[in-house]
This record gives C-alpha cells, structure tokens and sequence, in this order.
C-alpha cells in the first residue's frame, strides 16, 4: 500500500479496536478497507461465498499484520437461506458490530433469475441488502452503540430509473440493470434513513469511484474487449486501495449523521473522499419499491 494513502487514513480519526463485517471482504474494495482498518486493530469479518478465496485473504491479510483479528464466514448474497443463516451466527454468537459494510455485489452479469425469480442483479445488489437489514434491525438495535451501515451506490445509478415491474429482468440489458439495481440501492439508503431516526442505527452511502477489480475484470468474457478494457481501466481509474478511502471515510469520528461519501474529482471518477449530495430525481417511488419488495419476501422474514 502506497505511503501517501496510509498518511491520508491515518488523518481520518479513525476509531481504534472496532469490528466490522465486510459482504465481499476477499478481494477487491472490500479486501482495501480490511487491509486499511487492520492498522487500527479492528475485528475484521469477511463474509464471502467462497470460503477458499476468503481463507487465502485471511492469509493475504495476515502477512500485513500476523497479530489481526480475521475471520471468515459464509455468505451468499443470492440465497435466502444462506442470508437467513448468516444472521443467525451473528446472533448466537453476539457479534458486537460496529459497522455494516455492504460492499459485495455483481456487475455486467449474463440474464439469470434467482430466488423468487428475481432477476439476478437486482436480487444481490438490491433486495438482498434490505433483506439483511430487516433481518438484523432488531439485533442492531439491541447493541446499545451506534451501528453503523454502509451501503455501495454507483454514479451511474443517476442515469436509470427503478420500477416494481423490473423485477423479472424484462427487456434485459447487463448494463441498463445494473443502473437499475444501484438506483433501488439509493432507494433502500432512503428508507433507512427514516426507517432507523432516531436509533443507534447510521445508514451511510459510499460510491467507491470507478475502480479496477476482479468483478469488473470479469464483466468483459471476450478476451479483446478485455484487454482493452483493462489497459483503460488502469490508465483512468483509481486503485482499490484508494477507493477504500471513501468507505475509511464515512468510518471516521466526524461522520454521525447519514453520509454520502464519493470521490472528489471530475464526475466523481477518482479521487479522495469527499461529502457529495445524493441525485434524489428517480427516487420518488422509494416507498413503492421497499413496499414491494417486502411483500415479496414477505415469507422469508417470518
């Protein structure tokens, strides 16, 4: 990791020997904000959906610092019962969360429905997330500390309007819906910010920039298209470990109010965290969406 960003987190105030749980913590921008916070002795739960990936972070993230506390637990997004499960550890374990990171999810993935028949990024990006917040709400509750939840958005969400008919994947496109399912996590950010006044519960909102990855490696399977796609990628975006720092942000002391953490450079592309206003002109029907997803997974919330 670059000097100059262990100097700017270190400026951060960050709050020392805390725990958080990062959804995607193996690889990534999930994988930066571990190796970040390891610095400042956090418990740091990976919840990933390959435990292998997850053990070789683990270890990754161990050579950094041989006396962190790194745990891996199994989480797949796609999966109700997977999610039910997840909770449950949380639970009977009494995991004293100090963050909620919700950084995992999928990008440019080919036409799949899943649970419900729920078009597959809608369902993992999206109605996921609300499922694990109403799962843990009450939890969280009971902790009797600020908790403090981090959902990921995306510029591009301002490009893209969500509607309860969209959830079979109608007239699908990998782009078009990926807009869509960060439209719906602005939305879910909405909600939970009157859903959680006047609690210990901090819903925040974090747009990493545009940053280098697997998952985006992975969106482009044709080999020239990827290549090319890499190089511009490397040359115009910014690292993981500089993305982490939006997130390392909304993580500081001065952030106790709901927060939308972007980068501060043109179109928010790259560039060190900054305070940004949240483009409110598709979020209109946030009630529509939350209601209707909820009647939808109404079963699994029994």
């Amino acid at each position: 990791m670059k000097e100059k960003l262990i100097r700017y987190a270190d400026k951060l105030h960050l709050p020392r020997g805390k725990t958080i749980v990062i959804t995607g913590g193996n690889s990534g921008i999930g994988f930066s904000v571990a190796k970040h916070l390891i610095r400042y002795g956090y418990r740091v739960i990976l919840a990933v959906r390959n435990r292998s990936r997850g053990e070789k972070a683990k270890e990754e993230l161990l050579l950094e610092n041989p006396d962190a506390h790194i745990e891996v637990w199994d989480l797949e997004l796609s999966n109700f019962e997977s999610i039910r499960a997840f909770v449950n550890r949380i639970q009977q374990e009494h995991l004293d969360i100090d963050c909620f990171y919700s950084n995992a999810g999928v990008y440019r993935i080919p036409f799949a429905l899943g649970e419900l028949d729920i078009e597959m990024t809608l369902l993992t990006n999206y109605v996921s997330n609300l499922y694990l917040y109403l799962l843990l709400k009450e939890y969280l509750l009971q902790l009797g500390h600020p908790v403090k939840f981090i959902l990921t958005s995306s510029m591009v969400a301002r490009f893209a309007h969500m509607d309860v008919s969209d959830f079979d994947g109608h007239d699908y496109q990998k782009m078009k819906f990926y807009k869509k399912s960060k439209v719906a996590v602005n939305q879910l950010y909405r909600f939970m910010v009157e859903d959680s006044k006047g609690t210990n519960l901090l819903p925040l909102l974090v747009h990493p920039g545009s940053t280098y990855t697997p998952l985006i490696a992975k969106a482009y399977p044709n080999r020239a298209l990827m290549i090319t796609a890499q190089r511009f990628m490397r040359v115009f975006f910014h690292s993981p470990d500089k993305a982490a720092l939006c997130t390392l942000a909304l993580l500081s002391e001065e952030v106790c109010s709901p927060t939308f953490m972007a980068p501060r450079g043109i179109f928010h592309v790259s560039g060190y965290p900054k305070k940004i206003k949240l483009y409110q002109g598709n979020l209109t029907k946030y009630k529509e969406t939350i209601a209707y997803t909820k009647d939808m997974i109404s079963e699994y919330l029994r």
